[in-house]
C-alpha cells in the first residue's frame, strides 16, 4: 500500500495542508477534549483517503480502504451524535455541511456516471455546502473562535482542493473516454 504514496505527484501545498492540520489534530488533542481530538484525527485520516482517490492512487478500490473509510465515517457520525447530546448547535450545524460534503465526494467516487449526468445540480449542491462552510468561517470569527477560524480554513481549502481534483479527473474520464 505504501508504494502508492511514491507514485502521487503531490503538490507542496497540499503536502503543508495536510501537516498544518496533523498539528491541529495535537493542538485539539491538548487543549480540547476527547471528541475534538478523536474528531480532528478521523477526519483527517479520512481526507487522506479521499486525496487519494482524487489522485488516481487505485488504493479505494480495495475493499479493506473502503470499511477503514466506512469506519472512519461511523465515527464522525458518533462524534455528531455527542454534539447534539451536549446541544453544541454551531458544531451540529458544521456536521451538517461535512456530512454533505462527504456525501458529495461518496457519489463522485461510487457512482461518477450519476455525478456526471446531473453535474449542473451537483455542482449547485458543491456551491451550496462550500458557501454554507466559509459562512461557518464567518461566524467562528464573529465569536473570535480564532483557532475554530483557522481550523476550518485549513480544511476547506483541503477538501476543496479534492473536490477540484475529483471534478478534473470526472471531466478527462467522461469527455475524453480515458481512465485514471
Amino acid at each position: 500500500m505504501f508504494k502508492y504514496f511514491s507514485t502521487i505527484a503531490y503538490p507542496k501545498f497540499k503536502l503543508g495542508i495536510v501537516v498544518l492540520i496533523a498539528v491541529n489534530v495535537v493542538i485539539y488533542a491538548v487543549v480540547d477534549n476527547v471528541i475534538g481530538a478523536v474528531d480532528s484525527l478521523a477526519w483527517l485520516m479520512l481526507l487522506v483517503l479521499y486525496e487519494l482517490e482524487a489522485n488516481c492512487a487505485g488504493l479505494m478500490a480495495d475493499k479493506k480502504l473502503h470499511r477503514i473509510r466506512t469506519f472512519l465515517i461511523v465515527v464522525i457520525a458518533l462524534v455528531f451524535v455527542a454534539y447534539v447530546h451536549d446541544r453544541e448547535w454551531l458544531e451540529v450545524i458544521n456536521f451538517i455541511f461535512w456530512f454533505a460534503l462527504i456525501t458529495l465526494l461518496e457519489l463522485e467516487a461510487h457512482l461518477p456516471d450519476k455525478v456526471f449526468k446531473y453535474r449542473i445540480s451537483y455542482w449547485w449542491a458543491t456551491v451550496i455546502v462550500f458557501t454554507g462552510l466559509i459562512a461557518m468561517v464567518m461566524v467562528w470569527a464573529c465569536q473570535s473562535a480564532w483557532l475554530d477560524v483557522y481550523d476550518a480554513i485549513l480544511w476547506v481549502i483541503a477538501f476543496g482542493s479534492i473536490e477540484v481534483d475529483m471534478n478534473r479527473i470526472l471531466k478527462r474520464n467522461f469527455l475524453n473516454n480515458k481512465n485514471c
